[in-house]
């Protein structure tokens, strides 16, 4: 019951945010030598918009819908979210590995790659993908990557990797901080003591008890990716679902479209959440393995 009403709060200062963030250029005026605080004209645009909310099933409000590629571009937004993540998932997991069985000196040298790298804004990555490729393009003739959307083409490999960059780096320095902190723990030392390999000790019991924690992360995680995804579609032209969203809030979109836009960009969100909830529930927090 607690848990209904907090998901109803939420959902109602969710829709309280969008109404008061959407109709913010109309309390706003310009006067003769002052801005003007048009408090009449703003709540007036918040009663229109709610009550196109309470009547969504009004078909005059989904004809907006008819003008942008929803569907096509959705997909393509969360294909190139699913390939992030995984990719994410699967090096962060390996290079933490690496890191935390090398020995002191290799692991600190490791550790200052990361951190330096993990300092390194997207939009140089960006850049630095799209010089390479344009001068490989220029000495050989050979386009191996394609870079922009055009003539109805979407890149798949280079904004993966540029979305990938900076989140591999955040989730690959939270994995080792929590299994270094792991291995210093009562349970891991007496593994260790009963002769079990260090390599058993971080797959069977270290990485089970530091999963919820993991998965919790990728909460962080999904809402930089989808940032990132924002930028590339930008730079690279690509017709994705940020952009249909960016011509819903300039293009004279109404409140029912860009709420159901928003609502379809938080379902990774939601649905990480959710598993992420079930989890918590099913290992009871960071209770310890018995050995």
């Amino acid at each position: 019951m607690k848990r209904a009403l907090r998901v109803f709060i939420r959902l109602v200062l969710i829709l309280a945010s969008l109404l008061f963030v959407f109709n913010l250029p109309s309390l706003l005026g310009i006067g003769k030598d002052r801005v003007q605080i048009n408090i009449h004209t703003f709540w007036g645009s918040v009663r229109s918009d709610f009550h196109r909310l309470i009547t969504i099933s009004d078909p005059k409000y989904w004809e907006f819908l008819h003008t942008v590629d929803m569907v096509e571009s959705y997909r393509y937004t969360m294909t190139l979210l699913l390939l992030s993540l995984s990719l994410i998932i699967i090096l962060a997991i390996g290079l933490a590995f690496v890191v935390v069985l090398s020995s002191a000196r290799v692991r600190n040298l490791l550790k200052n790659v990361i951190n330096f790298f993990e300092g390194v804004p997207d939009l140089l990555i960006i850049f630095l993908f799209m010089f390479l490729v344009v001068t490989l393009y220029k000495t050989t003739g050979l386009k191996f990557l394609q870079l922009y959307g055009i003539f109805g083409k979407k890149p798949y490999f280079v904004p993966v990797i540029t979305v990938s960059f900076l989140p591999l780096f955040l989730m690959l320095q939270f994995l080792i901080k929590v299994i270094t902190e792991e291995q210093s723990q009562p349970y891991a030392e007496y593994a260790k003591a009963k002769g079990i390999g260090q390599i058993r000790v971080l797959l069977v019991h270290i990485m089970r008890n530091i999963f919820p924690l993991a998965f919790i992360q990728l909460r962080t995680i999904v809402w930089v990716l989808l940032s990132n995804i924002y930028l590339v579609e930008f730079i690279f032209n690509i017709n994705g679902f940020n952009q249909q969203l960016l011509k819903v809030v300039l293009l004279g979109g109404n409140i029912t479209t860009l709420v159901i836009f928003i609502f379809m960009l938080t379902i990774p969100l939601l649905i990480i959440e959710s598993i992420g909830w079930l989890l918590s529930k099913m290992i009871k927090g960071r209770a310890k393995v018995s050995i």
